[in-house]
C-alpha cells in the first residue's frame, strides 16, 4: 500500500525572534515529515529563525512590504514586470478597506500556483487568517490564536466574525484565551479548541549551554533576567522601576532586558536618568536567550498581556525561580507559592516577588526547582498528537 502525504499550509508573517514565530518553528520541528508534505508561506521577511525551519518545509515568500507605503507611490514603484503582481494586490488591500474583507478571495488568481491542500493554517490573526479564509483552496482550514488581550473595536470584530466562519476551528493558546475570545466574538464554544504551544525541554538545555560574553554576570549580586518584546504591554519598563527601588533598599542588582522595540530609547532614557547603567543591561534581541537565562538567579517577567507566556515556562525548563506579573496565560499554570511566584501588576509587586525570594533562601530553593507535571503538558508530543486528530477529523468529514 502505497501511503499518500497530506498537504499542509502553514502561513505568517515572518520569521524573526518573537513568541508566537518560536513556537511555529517548534511545532513545525515536532511535525512528522513521513504524514505530511509542508509549505510556509511568509509575507514580510525570512527572518532570524529561517535557519531553523526543517529542510522538509518548503518555503514560499512573498514580500508583502512591497504594496506598503502611499497609495499611488506604491502602484508606480512596482509598475515592473516582476513586481506588477504588488501593484495589484496593493488596489485589492483598497477596495478590501472600501468594501469589507470579502474583496481578498479576488487575489486567488494571483496564488493559483499553491495548489489545493488538506489543510491550511493561519498562525497568525489579521492578513494571514484573512489569506487562508479567502485565497487558499483547502478541505480544511484552521487559525491561531495569540493574544492575550482583546484590542479590537465593534468594526475590526465584525470583521473577524466573517473570517473565522470561513474556519474549521480556532486553536486558542489558553483556557484564559478561549474565555476572552467568547466574550468578545460571536463563536460557537466548540469551534475554539485549546492547543498550547510546544516548550522543547531538550532543545533549551542544549541552547543553554552555549557561551556568552565573559564576565557579564556577577556571583557578587543577584542577577535577575527578563525577557519580552520592549512595548508599553510588556512592562519592561518596570524593570527599571524596580531595579532602582531594590537597589535604594540595599540590594546588589544586575539585571539584564533581552529583547527590542518601540520602548528601547524610553527604557534606556529611565536607565540614564537613574544612574543605574552599571546594573541594567540592554541586551537587544536574542536568538538565542537560554544561554543568558541560565546564569539567572531569578527569572522575572513582567508583561500585563499574556496568552500562554513561552519564556515563563522556558525559565522553568531551566530550573530558575519566577516572579511573574498576573495575567492570562501564566494564571493557567502559576501556583503563587508552590512553583512560582505571582504578583500585582505593579512596580511593588515586583519588587515584593524579587524581596521575597532574597530573604527566604527555602523558598528560593523550592522555587528553584522545575514543575514536571506542569511542563509535560507543553511536550511536542501532546501538543502534535492534538494538531493531528485536528487534521484527522477532515478525513471522516469526506467519507
Amino acid at each position: 500500500m502505497i501511503y499518500i502525504k497530506k498537504r499542509l499550509l502553514f502561513v505568517n508573517g515572518h520569521l524573526n525572534v518573537g513568541g508566537v514565530e518560536k513556537s511555529l518553528v517548534d511545532l513545525l520541528k515536532a511535525i512528522d515529515y513521513d504524514k505530511y508534505e509542508v509549505d510556509l508561506v511568509l509575507f514580510e521577511e525570512l527572518g532570524d529563525y529561517i535557519d531553523e525551519i526543517p529542510k522538509d518545509v518548503n518555503v514560499k515568500f512573498y514580500d508583502l512590504t512591497n504594496t506598503y507605503g502611499a497609495f499611488l507611490k506604491c502602484i508606480f514603484g512596482n509598475l515592473k514586470p516582476n513586481k506588477f503582481k504588488y501593484a495589484f494586490i496593493r488596489i485589492i488591500f483598497n477596495l478590501q478597506r472600501i468594501f469589507g474583507v470579502r474583496m481578498i478571495s479576488l487575489l486567488n488568481s494571483l496564488f493559483k500556483d499553491l495548489g489545493t491542500y488538506d489543510c491550511a493554517i493561519a498562525y497568525r490573526i489579521g492578513i494571514c487568517s484573512e489569506f487562508v479564509a479567502y485565497v487558499v483552496d483547502a478541505k480544511r482550514k484552521i487559525t491561531w490564536w495569540h493574544h492575550g488581550s482583546y484590542d479590537y473595536n465593534q468594526k475590526q470584530t465584525k470583521t473577524i466574525e466573517q473570517v473565522y466562519d470561513k474556519f474549521d476551528y480556532v486553536v486558542s493558546v489558553s483556557q484564559g484565551c478561549k474565555d476572552m475570545i467568547l466574550e468578545n466574538v460571536n463563536i460557537s464554544p466548540e469551534k475554539i479548541v485549546v492547543i498550547p504551544n510546544i516548550i522543547d525541554f531538550d532543545y533549551i538545555q542544549k541552547k543553554s549551554l552555549e557561551k556568552i560574553e565573559e564576565n557579564l554576570f556577577d556571583k557578587d549580586f543577584v542577577n535577575i533576567v527578563s525577557i519580552g518584546r520592549l512595548s508599553p504591554e510588556k512592562g519592561m519598563i518596570n524593570c527599571v522601576l524596580s531595579c532602582k527601588q531594590l537597589m535604594d533598599l540595599g540590594y546588589k542588582i544586575k539585571w539584564f532586558l533581552i529583547g527590542d522595540g518601540v520602548e528601547y530609547k524610553k527604557i534606556k532614557m529611565e536607565i540614564e536618568k537613574n544612574k543605574l547603567e552599571e546594573n541594567i543591561f540592554l541586551l537587544g534581541r536574542k536568538k538565542n536567550p537560554y544561554s543568558y537565562l541560565r546564569y539567572a538567579d531569578i527569572y522575572v517577567h513582567p508583561s500585563y498581556v499574556e496568552s500562554m507566556s513561552i519564556t515563563v515556562l522556558e525559565a522553568m525548563c531551566l530550573d530558575k525561580p519566577l516572579v511573574v506579573v498576573r495575567s492570562i496565560g501564566p494564571s493557567e499554570f502559576i501556583r503563587d507559592g508552590e512553583n512560582g511566584l505571582l504578583v500585582d501588576v505593579s512596580v511593588d509587586g515586583i519588587v515584593n516577588g524579587v524581596k521575597c525570594l532574597i530573604n527566604n533562601r527555602d523558598l528560593y530553593e523550592k522555587l528553584s526547582c522545575k514543575d514536571k507535571i506542569v511542563l509535560n503538558k507543553y511536550k511536542k508530543e501532546n501538543v502534535i498528537k492534538q494538531l493531528d486528530n485536528l487534521i484527522k477529523e477532515g478525513d471522516a468529514d469526506d467519507r
